[in-house]
């Protein structure tokens, strides 16, 4: 695995595409200790078995669990060396679940997964070359919502799952957070969180913001989400509030799939690899 280059900072022409904007009257939250346009802190490559990296989770020891988007196999790798430490899946006796998986998230011992369709997956952390066995399988969604990302929020023991795409016409021009508990599979009657993309345009700039990444900062407490198709980011409350966002360089974002925030409170984001190898970026928490 190679390690990047961090030296210069891309040209200044370039630098537009990853500037972060704050909403006037509203207060800071993580994304005023981030720079986003500046050089990262570490940038690595992945293995081709993680091309189409889609998920990422910080665990306390500043490793990484990782997955990519047809099976259930998790790599875990350290950071910021990207160093291989081990691969377990995630199953049964035949081996691997298959699903389109798209985030993963770590509570406590227990790792989940979430499917396109909101099902989730339980397990715990296996072996190297071992499938740890799924402990529970909630039963997802019916229609309605493109799952892409997932959050633990922790003060509501429920897990957060962001809509790329929603069908229903009342919530048509919002981005769309459900909630889920881990433990029974229900989902909240209502959406969590609602927030219109008028006001995401304001702070990012683009125009749609295709959510597929959501992660819960635990310094603030606020939700930092990724739009992949527009290489853009925003931050909001717990009430859906808009406090900020940007757009990423497309040089060194091709297609954001995953955010975490390691125990140091760097930013991490993972990318596909879009015709190159996929990546992991960290950003430094500046203090």
């Amino acid at each position: 695995m190679k390690l990047l280059s961090v030296g210069p900072l891309l040209p200044l022409i370039l630098l537009c595409f990853a500037c972060t904007t704050s909403v006037a009257g509203q207060s800071s939250g993580a994304l005023a200790h981030y720079d986003l346009a500046a050089a990262p802190a570490a940038r690595v490559e992945l293995p081709a078995e993680l091309y189409e990296i889609s998920g990422i989770a910080s665990q306390a020891d500043s490793r990484l669990l990782a997955h990519s988007d047809e099976v259930a196999v998790i790599w875990q790798l350290d950071w910021p060396s990207g160093r291989t430490v081990k691969r377990f899946g995630i199953g049964g006796s035949s081996g691997p679940i298959r699903a389109d998986f798209e985030d993963i998230q770590l509570v406590g011992s227990r790792i989940y997964l979430v499917t396109s369709t909101g099902q989730i997956v339980e397990a715990r952390e296996g072996a190297d070359g071992q499938t740890s066995p799924a402990l529970r399988t909630s039963s997802g969604l019916k229609a309605g919502c493109e799952v892409e990302g997932m959050s633990w929020d922790a003060p509501s023991g429920s897990m957060l799952l962001l809509c790329k795409s929603v069908k229903s016409r009342r919530w048509k021009d919002h981005v769309v957070v459900l909630a889920v508990s881990p433990e029974t599979g229900r989902f909240e009657p209502k959406p969590r969180l609602t927030v219109p993309e008028s006001e995401l345009e304001r702070a990012t700039g683009v125009k749609r913001f295709s959510g597929t990444a959501l992660v819960r900062h635990p310094r603030t407490g606020t939700y930092l989400m990724l739009a992949g198709p527009q290489r853009a980011y925003a931050e909001i409350d717990s009430t859906g509030k808009v406090l900020g966002g940007g757009k990423l360089s497309p040089q060194r974002h091709r297609q954001p799939e995953g955010i975490a925030i390691a125990p140091d409170l760097t930013l991490l984001i993972s990318d596909e690899g879009a015709g190159k190898k996929g990546t992991i970026t960290g950003y430094a928490y500046r203090r």
